[in-house]
């Protein structure tokens, strides 16, 4: 790779965004204490919660992972990097005005709504003219692009939907629900994850990476899956969902094979805090697809909220915890310390991260996931929220653990 220091932004600029994912992250965990776990799940405490932990903790946590990483990997610098010095400005505002929607007066999701939209199109509009300029196309690339396409359009459609709430326009919004929800955590988070991780896993875990043709295998698979859910609503047919989860089962297992390969060829095997993360991330995603498969098949509400729940807590939480572990301290170490090497002795890498706070961190959320998992899965009330209290507490030591890293100085 051809990498220029001057791809990435400054650990100063990009400082807002990690800890903001980390609040809303923790924000989160102690929300769950005031909503009804056994809900339906388009109930709007259900909804709402959602929706703090998808645009506040993942979404914060993907515009601060990608400027750094987007850049780096299609070898060019951003087209505007000045666009996150305010861009998460709209998308709290945004989420904001959500939730006083979801809660107290319908109305508001509209303008939350719109709002979001802004946010992830001024996203979407400069991650699209930076890989414009990129001297290196691949199928990672492709993917990336991709992504930022079912991004709008996960996020029009919801638009669309709080029109129909608000009785803005005459429509049904719960015939797009489904498209909406795919569209976004299938056809941004899943397939963007897919995408970086064929980076990241050989990067941090020492393995070889595959091919751009195999990769490409699943890629357009679950591309053309997403592209057929967010069609379905235009037809009055059950047969196009049906046909978009089967191309995504065959995607997912695809992706895994792929995954396998990398990581039975790796050089050594080093059981750090990523790789402990990453270990119950992709044993949470494997839980989490085989529920949601016999979700199809049995059609049981609670199988779907377990299987919707692992993957977002267990897959989305533990994997973006565990590379925030590494690009946090490689940020602060190349902006702050890397400049100092020729005039004092500097930190090693591994000796920026906060070990004992980490460690205790995965345990508590790993034990909290299980019995969380655990509650939901008999309906016990409390064998839930006593999981939800480890994953308060180990919430609790992410966010230290990210505020220490970031507040470090030479």
């Amino acid at each position: 790779m051809n990498v220029s220091p001057s791809f990435s932004p400054s650990i100063k600029l990009m400082k807002p965004y990690f800890l903001l994912s980390g609040f809303f992250y923790l924000l989160s965990m102690l929300w769950l204490f005031f909503i009804n776990p056994h809900a339906e799940l388009n109930n709007f405490e259900i909804v709402g919660w959602v929706h703090i932990y998808m645009l506040g903790f993942v979404m914060m946590a993907i515009f601060s992972a990608m400027a750094q990483l987007g850049p780096i990997v299609v070898e060019t610098a951003h087209y505007n990097v000045n666009i996150f010095k305010y861009l998460w400005i709209f998308l709290v505002s945004g989420l904001s005005l959500m939730l006083v929607g979801f809660y107290i007066s319908i109305e508001y999701l509209m303008y939350g709504g719109i709002l979001v939209l802004i946010a992830m199109s001024i996203y979407a509009l400069e991650f699209l003219l930076t890989l414009k300029s990129a001297t290196r196309k691949t199928s990672i690339t492709n993917a990336m692009k991709m992504s930022n396409f079912f991004l709008l359009l996960g996020i029009l459609s919801g638009l669309v939907m709080a029109c129909g709430f608000n009785g803005c326009i005459d429509l049904n919004p719960n015939i797009m629900l489904k498209a909406h929800t795919f569209g976004l955590v299938v056809g941004f988070v899943i397939l963007l994850i897919m995408g970086i991780s064929i980076i990241l896993i050989p990067m941090f875990g020492f393995s070889k990476r595959i091919s751009d043709n195999e990769f490409s295998n699943s890629f357009i698979t679950l591309s053309i899956a997403v592209i057929t859910m967010l069609i379905s609503p235009l037809f009055l047919t059950p047969y196009l969902e049906k046909i978009s989860y089967a191309l995504t089962i065959i995607a997912i297992v695809l992706y895994f094979y792929q995954l396998y390969k990398m990581t039975s060829s790796r050089a050594k095997v080093i059981h750090d805090i990523w790789a402990k993360s990453i270990y119950v991330g992709f044993i949470s995603f494997i839980v989490g697809f085989l529920l949601l498969i016999s979700y199809l098949f049995l059609n049981d509400e609670n199988i779907l909220k377990l299987g919707m729940w692992i993957l977002l807590v267990g897959f989305f939480g533990f994997l973006i915890i565990g590379n925030f572990y590494k690009i946090i301290p490689f940020l602060v170490w190349f902006h702050i310390y890397s400049p100092l090497i020729e005039e004092q002795a500097v930190p090693m890498l591994h000796e920026l991260l906060p070990e004992k706070l980490t460690n205790l961190q995965w345990i508590y959320s790993t034990i909290g996931l299980v019995l969380s998992s655990t509650g939901i899965f008999l309906h016990d009330s409390t064998i839930f929220y006593g999981g939800i209290v480890l994953l308060l507490s180990g919430a609790i030591l992410f966010v230290i653990s990210i505020n220490k890293i970031l507040n470090l100085k030479s």
